[in-house]
């Protein structure tokens, strides 16, 4: 059997009851994902599925490794993945594939701002290859997307530590990326690691930062019953979450686009979506086989 292309889209505090084929109001309402229902009708939609860690650098470490982030040391954020830890993009580039990774990496800061002997920062730097995880073949990446960009506007770090600035809305962007790499001349099979920041709130100003226009578009949504009646800002926030998640929806279909015109899509089996969600919530995950 051919080695399948693989390409893995993660989002950041995705909601499952964004995705419309769940059936539930907050997305059905708004037919919010056409492209993940599509994938969900043609693949596998994940019903049981929950996250496996609540917090984000601990749930990376957990993802790219297999293994618990106590084990690897990343019980919390700011711990720095170590250059043993072998994990998927090692064992897949031993057997013979590229490994791509655009987005935010979160797992290459240490103890960072506090000064102590064995503190790392990378924040805002770039990430050295050591601490890439095993992604040798392309890299546009940030260890904390969310210190480097904006909704609108910011930088990442190429494979050769250069800095790429990018002005458009940055789920764009990062897919502009990911395109660019997908587009690129294959001898070999690939992995295609894919993590977006959004709908994650931007940490410098407290709130969600979707689109141009969500404010208007999604104002009028149907309340989860898990928030109804509870304090907080989240009616005011709500209207641009949902602006973020309609822009990722959006963005996998500009991927799957791609892959059809490459011709990967119809002849390789496996493309997973997911998302880091609190513990609270069930995980959304579609897996399409696609041959």
């Amino acid at each position: 059997m051919d080695r399948p292309n693989i390409v893995f889209l993660f989002s950041d505090q995705q909601r499952w009851d964004t995705v419309s084929s769940y059936g539930e109001p907050l997305g059905a309402s708004f037919g919010l994902t056409p492209v993940l229902d599509r994938l969900a009708r043609e693949g596998t939609l994940f019903e049981r599925a929950f996250t496996c860690q609540p917090v984000c650098g601990p749930a990376r470490a957990c993802l790219q490794t297999g293994r618990y982030p106590t084990e690897v040391g990343c019980p919390v954020n700011d711990r720095m993945l170590p250059a043993s830890a072998k994990g998927i993009a090692r064992f897949l580039h031993d057997a013979g594939y590229e490994t791509a990774y655009v987005g935010k990496w979160h797992l290459a800061s240490h103890h960072s701002g506090e000064g102590r002997p064995d503190s790392v920062d990378h924040r805002t730097a770039a990430v050295p290859p050591e601490l890439r995880g095993g992604y040798e073949d392309y890299w546009m990446a940030a260890d904390v997307l969310e210190f480097t960009s904006h909704g609108y506007g910011g930088f990442v770090f190429d494979r050769n530590g250069q800095k790429r600035e990018f002005t458009g809305y940055r789920a764009d962007a990062v897919t502009d990326y990911a395109l660019d790499y997908l587009r690129q001349p294959k001898e070999k099979p690939f992995f295609l690691f894919v993590s977006y920041l959004e709908p994650h709130f931007q940490n410098d100003t407290g709130r969600h930062e979707g689109p141009a226009g969500s404010k208007d578009r999604f104002r009028d949504f149907a309340v989860p019953a898990d928030l109804e009646g509870l304090p907080g800002d989240w009616q005011e926030e709500m209207p641009d979450y949902l602006g973020c998640c309609e822009s990722l929806d959006r963005n996998v279909g500009r991927i799957v686009e791609t892959l059809k015109e490459r011709g990967f899509y119809e002849h390789d089996p496996l493309l997973y979506i997911g998302s880091r969600l609190p513990f609270s919530h069930p995980q959304c995950g579609i897996q399409a086989f696609l041959s």
